[in-house]
């Protein structure tokens, strides 16, 4: 098999950031019917003129459907999101970053708090707005003690389990699945469905930090963090699996190098590779076949969306993703990719 004709996919979760950052890596996703950007900016974008502003910036740089993953934090209220889905009903998802769990998330809502906002929550439901979440928790919420890595997604399924069972028809995405536990809870609710990144199916824990949990290489540090073996042969397993429930996102999540070094900040860019790598995943595991429903289909039916118009061409022909690309390193830097996509 030389060549590989899939529709337009869709990224359902990037972090395209703001200032130098966005304009080096956005052209990068059009190649992207759909993109879903994530709103956790310094200043997140949390308020129906921020998403507003935000999402001209990205029409104005890039040429592809910008839906803004707009942040829930303390500064929320009803009245705002009903302005927001009165306006942009389907041009937006409401983001939870759990407070402290990840980059830009100091304003976001811890756990136990998260049922001060059910209101909000309610009228996601019935307007079927998409509640992605990135399913961690940092600190266990009795004792303040700071769990490890390894543990923090984990450490969140007894409150999605609850959310999940509060709100039996609110359209619930876990981000960035990581664990066989979370996929093997995702199984068992109707209204939860799990996004794969090209991340947790090449990394292990071991790749990142060493056993005290320090970490070893920034450039593979992201969050959730990479798991154990058994974690990855079940995410593995779950993008095989062509249950619709599971789907691509890439999070690709840049930082320039002096800063990611300098500041150890959580993310991997990937946006360069995903694609290449994800037509080589399916092919190696002879299961070409799954390659379009994963990264085309799937995401787009679970969010009521049509399948994209238009069609990417793959070819087998080895090139070498870059050390350096724009002052950001790539997660799969000096890799040789045997699938690439055709320019025409």
């Amino acid at each position: 098999m030389k060549k590989i004709t899939i529709r337009k996919p869709d990224d359902w979760h990037a972090h395209l950031r703001w200032g130098n950052l966005i304009n080096s890596v956005i052209s990068l996703f059009n190649v992207y019917g759909r993109v879903v950007c994530m709103g956790n900016l310094s200043d997140p974008i949390d308020n129906l003129k921020k998403i507003i502003d935000y999402r001209n910036k990205i029409v104005c740089l890039g040429n592809f459907l910008p839906i803004i993953g707009a942040i829930l934090t303390k500064n929320s209220t009803v009245a705002e999101w009903t302005k927001i889905t009165n306006l942009l009903y389907d041009r937006v998802f409401i983001k939870y970053l759990p407070e402290g769990v990840t980059t830009n998330s100091e304003l976001g809502i811890t756990w136990p708090e998260l049922k001060n906002f059910y209101p909000i929550l309610e009228l996601a439901q019935n307007r079927k707005i998409p509640f992605l979440i990135h399913a961690e928790i940092d600190k266990d919420p009795k004792t303040k003690k700071l769990i490890p890595k390894i543990d923090r997604e984990k450490a969140a399924i007894p409150f999605i389990k609850e959310l999940a069972q509060t709100f039996p028809d609110l359209i619930i995405n876990i981000e960035h699945v990581s664990t066989s536990a979370m996929i093997n809870l995702i199984r068992t609710h109707n209204n939860l469905s799990g996004s794969i990144s090209p991340n947790h199916l090449i990394h292990r824990y071991e790749d990142v930090c060493n056993k005290r949990g320090n970490i070893i290489n920034v450039h593979k540090y992201f969050k959730p963090v990479a798991k154990t073996k058994a974690d990855q042969d079940a995410v593995i397993e779950a993008a095989l699996s062509g249950n619709p429930k599971f789907f691509f996102s890439s999070d690709s999540a840049p930082h320039f190098q002096e800063d990611k070094e300098k500041f150890k900040k959580a993310g991997a860019f990937n946006a360069l590779t995903n694609l290449s790598f994800l037509c080589e995943f399916f092919v190696d595991h002879h299961a070409v076949g799954k390659f379009e429903p994963f990264v085309s289909r799937y995401g787009a039916r679970r969010y009521g969306f049509p399948i994209n118009d238009g069609i990417i061409k793959f070819q087998r022909q080895d090139w070498q993703a870059p050390l350096i690309y724009r002052g950001i390193v790539p997660d799969l830097a000096g890799r040789i990719m045997k699938w690439q996509i055709v320019v025409e």
